[in-house]
């Protein structure tokens, strides 16, 4: 700074005219009381508009999380842990974020430019972070109709049934699948009673072909309630009828098994996981938007108070 203001004086230009010009002068720049009162009441207002964005992203993941049938479970479906970490990053960023606005409320009503510093540092790396949040939310929505099926069916196939007293993650699928058919009424991936991808998918898995099913062509969670079990899994023959009869099944009301879902959980999740992504992706990048807003205003802010204040 002092080699900038020796260069200057050098080309004849008066130091107090580079200080004005090149605001080269370490002491803070005047302001009018009534422009610092302004800046002040806006960077507030700011200051609470995102401390509630804050708190609506903690919740927001907490509830995609830990909901019955939130981002933890659809990531043990799919065995794939983009869902789960979506989750993780709103819980973070926004407890983040609350306690930065916090720091930034001292520092506005002290007038204590360190804490304001620390405020505006943190708040760039947390806008970045809660941009890529806001990003992944719509990645998420994005890789639903290219990726999810083909990975519903990989695991299904590959993972459910298998091995589930000795390997962890295979009971942890198996759990999640037989959860969420339950749940949403579903059997199978995608499609429906018509369908090769539905509950006729089940005789294509290894559960089926290693002979772990016990005789049932569908596994008990896609099946209506606890009465026709034996029907439903095609245990006890019903002529006819799935899961013994491969698809299509078409209008023959006679060839159907009612104690059978027979509709693709990725079906009945797709709306589920659209709103979900869609949500986490909005709120972020829209409490994005205020921070920087409330990032430029703390450092106007920051740029009037005294080094040692």
């Amino acid at each position: 700074m002092r080699l900038t203001r020796t260069f200057l004086q050098s080309l004849s230009i008066d130091s107090t005219m580079a200080y004005e010009l090149y605001d080269l002068n370490d002491s803070p720049k005047a302001v009018s009381p009534n422009v610092l009162r302004g800046i002040r009441i806006a960077l507030l207002s700011f200051l609470a508009i995102v401390l509630i964005g804050a708190i609506s992203i903690l919740g927001i993941g907490l509830w995609t999380l830990e909901a019955e049938y939130g981002n933890q479970q659809v990531s043990e479906l799919i065995n794939a842990q983009i869902y789960k970490a979506d989750s993780y990053l709103m819980i973070i960023g926004g407890s983040a974020i609350i306690a930065i606005s916090v720091v930034g409320f001292l520092g506005v009503f002290k007038d204590y430019r360190c804490l304001l510093g620390l405020h505006i540092g943190l708040l760039s790396f947390l806008s970045i972070m809660l941009f890529v949040a806001g990003v992944l939310g719509y990645v998420l929505v994005g890789e639903l109709e290219d990726k999810v099926k083909d990975k519903m069916e990989d695991v299904l196939t590959k993972n459910y049934g298998v091995d589930i007293y000795q390997s962890a993650r295979n009971r942890i699928i198996t759990e999640a699948w037989d959860t969420v058919q339950q749940g949403f009424e579903c059997c199978g991936v995608k499609g429906d009673q018509d369908s090769l991808d539905s509950w006729y998918i089940y005789q294509r898995t290894a559960w089926y072909s290693q002979g772990l099913n016990n005789g049932s062509y569908v596994p008990e969670s896609c099946c209506k309630g606890t009465e026709n079990i034996l029907q439903c899994t095609g245990i006890i023959p019903s002529p006819g009828s799935p899961p013994r009869v491969k698809p299509p099944i078409k209008d023959n009301s006679y060839l159907k098994n009612y104690t059978l879902f027979t509709t693709g959980c990725f079906n009945v999740l797709h709306p589920y996981l659209h709103r979900t992504g869609i949500t986490i992706g909005t709120t972020a990048i829209v409490v994005g938007v205020f921070m920087i807003v409330e990032l430029v205003l703390s450092i106007c802010f920051y740029r009037t108070l005294p080094e040692k204040s």
